[in-house]
């Protein structure tokens, strides 16, 4: 709940105008970088009060609430999730500290943290390689288990099926993982899928495609498969 105004808005074009910036007082030794302290960003917010600004926190459960009030009785207001690294006193102080650290900084503009240009994202490692990302398609079921003239109207049917164009780099671990892990045939799988109206997993998107593994990997999923399997 907030009740901004013209005099709000005014005061932290302001205060946001003599750009703050927090001095970089504390260091995080895993990163290898600095950054302002809560006390450091509390310094720097304290320049606010001569624009007639204040800032209260409070802390209710899992959350931070920061508000952002000026002399006039208007005021804004956010509300942070509190992240514990730990599930005890000092990991939940040390998670309000770091979201009212965030919190004040944001609702006020200012820096607290160094701009690395976006180099942590652009030098990060590659994301790791997932299981049966380089096995080939396969449908699931030996061939030997399939006459040619099944093999062939399935392939037929799976090619005049409406593809989603990322279907391709993506059907090989796709069909592994649905063999090798679940031990299903794709085509079965389509059909099966098909039967409830759903399109066949060639014609998904990746993010369905993963929920159909998933649903697969439940008891309840496997068992709706396997019972409409058995009844066919």
């Amino acid at each position: 709940m907030s009740n901004p105004g013209p005099e709000l808005f005014k005061a932290i074009a302001a205060f946001q105008a003599t750009k703050p910036k927090a001095a970089m007082d504390g260091k995080n030794p895993h990163f290898r970088s600095r950054y302002a302290t809560l006390e450091s960003v509390t310094d720097t917010a304290r320049q606010a009060t001569k624009h007639g600004l204040s800032v209260i926190q409070l802390v209710n459960g899992d959350e931070v609430i920061t508000m952002l009030c000026h002399e006039s009785g208007e005021y804004v207001q956010s509300c942070t999730r509190v992240m514990a690294s730990k599930q005890n006193a000092h990991g939940y102080g040390s998670g309000i500290t770091y979201a009212r650290r965030y919190a004040l900084a944001s609702i006020l503009g200012i820096v607290a943290d160094p701009d690395d240009d976006g180099n942590a994202a652009v030098n990060s490692p590659p994301p790791k390689k997932e299981a049966f990302d380089d096995v080939p398609f396969d449908g699931g079921v030996p061939d030997d288990l399939r006459t040619p003239e099944e093999k062939a109207r399935l392939e037929e049917e799976e090619r005049k099926a409406k593809h989603h164009p990322q279907w391709q780099e993506n059907r090989g671990r796709f069909c592994a993982i649905l063999s090798m892990e679940l031990g299903i045939d794709y085509y079965e799988l389509c059909s099966f899928l098909e039967s409830k109206g759903m399109p066949r997993p060639s014609g998904m998107n990746e993010r369905q495609r993963r929920q159909v593994l998933d649903q697969l990997r439940t008891e309840s999923g496997r068992n709706g498969f396997l019972n409409w399997k058995e009844e066919r």
